[in-house]
């Protein structure tokens, strides 16, 4: 009897470790994009203004990134699996320090795949989820997923309670995420935020980034809307070495560890 209750012990726990969430198997589907480089286009509106951002983005595993912003102002950002660092075109200072050190916000925007919303998934990763109006059964993780034209409907809906922030994800049987919403609290009685992603398209087999995406966020009393558009995507092709090259971009620029002393 005593045995019988150790096996029935382990084959739960294990159970239990083996279980995932919506957002971890999002996350684990994204992490085989191993290279991935795109244009990106974001713009952000408000009752103040209209202010847009133009980047071409070069992204490798592990902590591997190239981002040349165009515009609103030159800038380059270049990690190279040891260091991150950050410039200015026509700046004396630039930003630099170690990924080791890096705090968890900006973890998440170096490993984030380019075009999903990882960054926003990384923060619910180890939280139990709810299962809320949708299908409350997983469909296969390895499922058949080649319909692309399929409804904009999104059965799967969880809830994660984070810190600060109620999450609502809502994905397709493809394991298309549609929209991500943001709330107070678990009551869903006011949002503070929300994106609907769209115009998906398949970069590997199983794996769906959106094109577009489209965010209402309640920030100091205004709305911002944003809008952001991928475009020429190309997914595990080799990069050039030299683009995660800090030496090769950066020159005669006085390097500090604080955004505050730029």
């Amino acid at each position: 009897m005593k045995r019988f209750w150790w096996v029935w012990f382990f084959m739960l726990t294990a159970s239990v470790a083996s279980a995932d969430t919506l957002a971890e198997r999002l996350i684990a589907r994204y992490e085989r994009v191993e290279t991935i480089t795109c244009d990106v286009r974001r713009d952000v509106s408000n009752e103040d203004g209209r202010l847009r951002w133009l980047s071409r983005v070069y992204y490798q595993q592990p902590d591997r990134l190239h981002v040349e912003n165009h515009a609103p102002l030159p800038r380059r950002i270049i990690a190279d699996g040891e260091t991150m660092y950050q410039h200015s075109d026509g700046e004396p200072r630039g930003f630099r320090r170690a990924i080791a050190e890096l705090d968890d916000r900006m973890l998440h925007g170096l490993r984030k795949v380019p075009g999903t919303a990882m960054d926003h998934l990384y923060r619910l990763q180890g939280t139990p989820e709810q299962v809320l109006d949708g299908d409350s059964d997983y469909p296969p993780v390895d499922g058949d997923s080649d319909d692309g034209d399929r409804d904009s409907d999104y059965p799967l809906q969880r809830g994660y309670d984070a810190e600060n922030v109620y999450v609502v994800l809502h994905a397709d049987e493809a394991y298309r995420l549609g929209r991500l919403e943001f709330y107070t609290d678990s009551e869903r009685t006011e949002m503070t935020g929300e994106i609907d992603f769209s115009a998906f398209e398949e970069v590997l087999e199983d794996v769906w980034i959106p094109l577009l995406h489209q965010g209402r966020f309640q920030v100091g009393g205004l709305e911002n809307r944003e809008t952001t558009r991928i475009s020429n995507v190309t997914v595990n092709e080799p990069i050039p070495e030299h683009l995660f090259n800090a030496a090769a971009f950066f020159d005669n620029v006085d390097w500090v560890d604080r955004f505050e002393d730029l």
